[in-house]
């Protein structure tokens, strides 16, 4: 969001020059500095609306995980995150798991995998 508002404010800012570019006036200035004025301009434009396009991305698929059904293998966020990186704080940052973890999470084993029960009955 930020980005999109920087690139349009410098957008609008050189808005003047380019509008000037086109006019039949005297164009104060260097070809140098004309010619960079007009580049950064087609530039900023160029990512604003790229930028732009995104940001409707974005809003649209979080209104379309919200619109979703529930999924019966969906157990909340705390929960979620145990079941990928264990309870065990020390082993948050490297790839392994506690004994404990193995033992009493059993999806780490990759067999049998935890749902909540009354999603169970329902299929998709």
């Amino acid at each position: 969001f930020y980005t999109f508002l920087e690139t349009t404010l410098v957008t609008l800012s050189l808005l003047p020059h380019f509008i000037a570019f086109f006019s039949e006036g005297e164009i104060p200035g260097s070809p140098g500095t004309l010619a960079t004025t007009f580049l950064a301009f087609v530039l900023n434009l160029a990512f604003a609306v790229s930028v732009l396009g995104f940001m409707i991305m974005h809003i649209s698929l979080a209104y379309e995980k919200k619109t979703t059904p529930k999924w019966r293998y969906d157990l909340g966020r705390r929960k979620n995150f145990e079941q990928v990186f264990g309870t065990d704080k020390k082993h948050w940052f490297i790839p392994s798991y506690s004994e404990e973890d193995v033992r009493r999470i059993p999806a780490l084993q990759g067999l049998d995998y935890p749902s909540k029960p009354d999603l169970d009955a329902q299929e998709f």
